[in-house]
């Protein structure tokens, strides 16, 4: 690669790209370049969204009583909230200012429709809350089907 300037990209989950990247961060300080590494939580996926809004639907349709939105709010107020507030302080400290002490459950489970939760977790924070939101609706004797399971 002739041109250092650029950011570049390592997908490290095999050891020929790991050795590459190795290779390469060894020729820039060589070269006397410093090389900086900066790690980025994996992002949501695809399959994690549409299992969410899968969840919801089947919960709002065994339920009842409530709608799709109304399980949704009711997810990211009861499960997702806590999981936000125990791995980024930016959030906890924004909520507990702003929501936590002024509004009551009600008028939380309003906030959920404009308040970004799950939009802020990064893949394992999702996982968790998915993993929440099914054994809690579980234990109430909801029967979650996950997609491709009969």
């Amino acid at each position: 690669m002739t041109n250092h300037n650029r950011n570049h990209q390592w997908d490290l989950s095999n050891s020929t790209v790991l050795q590459n990247f190795i290779e390469y961060v060894g020729q820039m300080r060589l070269a006397g370049k410093r090389p900086l590494v900066q790690f980025v939580a994996p992002k949501r996926s695809l399959d994690q969204n549409a299992l969410s809004h899968a969840l919801y639907t089947q919960i709002a349709g065994q339920l009842e009583d409530q709608t799709v939105q109304e399980v949704r709010a009711e997810c990211k107020l009861r499960h997702g909230i806590p999981i936000l507030r125990a791995g980024n302080e930016k959030f906890r400290t924004m909520y507990d200012k702003s929501i936590r002490g002024t509004l009551d459950y009600e008028e939380k489970l309003a906030a959920m429709e404009f308040l970004p939760v799950t939009r802020l977790m990064d893949k394992a924070q999702f996982s968790e809350y998915l993993d929440t939101v099914i054994r809690e609706y579980s234990k109430q004797g909801v029967s979650i089907v996950m997609p491709g399971e009969s």
